[in-house]
């Protein structure tokens, strides 16, 4: 069996050709704004767009979502309402996890060891 290997472009190219913002855009949003939701919303955003998922969060959705789950399980609850599709292949947790994962590397990366 011949197997081939799949090669993605970059994180960053992929924001630019899809409009999603790129993570030195989130990093401007983040840093400017003193706001600890609109830092939240850059860390999520930033998270789906190295995911390659076609997500995009603003202030309303975050607030929503915090209004009905946990902050740990906001992606959970995301999925469950407006993708909930994606639960024929995969776990709630495992998406969850998934994304929260990425959301942490981007505050590490962009705050330190303080994030």
């Amino acid at each position: 069996m011949v197997r081939t290997a799949v090669v993605f472009p970059p994180v960053a190219l992929v924001a630019r050709v899809s409009g999603l913002p790129s993570k030195k855009d989130h990093t401007v949003t983040a840093t400017f704004a003193n706001d600890a939701l609109s830092a939240e919303l850059a860390a999520y955003n930033y998270a789906f767009c190295e995911l390659e998922l076609p997500w995009r969060w603003d202030a309303t959705t975050l607030s929503q979502l915090k209004s009905v789950a946990t902050d740990s399980d906001v992606v959970g609850a995301y999925v469950e309402r407006s993708q909930a599709h994606l639960l024929r292949a995969y776990e709630k947790a495992f998406l969850r996890d998934l994304v929260l994962a990425a959301r942490d590397r981007y505050r590490q990366e962009t705050f330190g060891a303080a994030a």
